[in-house]
């Protein structure tokens, strides 16, 4: 509510600062002092790599920099050699020290390929009826929800 010039408060509100202003300032309890000091002196002495990037010494920063650019270098670099047709040569080599890896990927395979040939068999009336079905669902679950929420919350407020 917004004071006129006649009358600058509401008696309401003159009354609850009146009220509040009387009341004498709450005291903190005694150790709160000493255990605030002692975890400021706690954090002052953390070492520089304890800290956030921003307390990090500008030369440690620098570096920091440096390597995480030369890691995203050879990142990029390994990705590129491997695209680059050593994926085949690298890809024979792990299934010759890992031969169980090429039994799982036949498996793999075989399970994936029934399951999508199951999926392609489904017709699609069918897949969007079980949307339809589990939309409704869902729908009813909220509508539920915010029924017995407002039955059992929303009167009590």
């Amino acid at each position: 509510m917004n004071p006129s010039p006649e009358n600058p408060r509401d008696p309401l509100e003159t009354l609850v600062h009146r009220t509040l202003r009387a009341q004498p300032p709450r005291r903190a309890p005694r150790s709160l002092e000493s255990r605030v000091f002692a975890e400021l002196a706690r954090q002052a002495a953390l070492p520089w790599w304890h800290k956030s990037y921003a307390f990090w010494p500008a030369p440690m920063r620098a570096a920091f920099f440096v390597l995480s650019a030369i890691a995203a270098a050879a990142l990029v670099a390994g990705i590129f050699f491997l695209s680059r047709g050593a994926s085949r040569e690298l890809a024979s080599e792990v299934a010759g020290r890992f031969a169980w890896l090429s039994f799982a990927q036949e498996t793999f395979s075989a399970i994936s390929g029934l399951a999508l040939s199951v999926w392609r068999a489904i017709p699609p009336l069918w897949l969007y009826g079980g949307a339809a079905v589990l939309a409704t669902a869902y729908a009813t679950l909220l509508g539920v929800g915010a029924a017995a929420y407002r039955a059992f919350f929303a009167s009590r407020t």
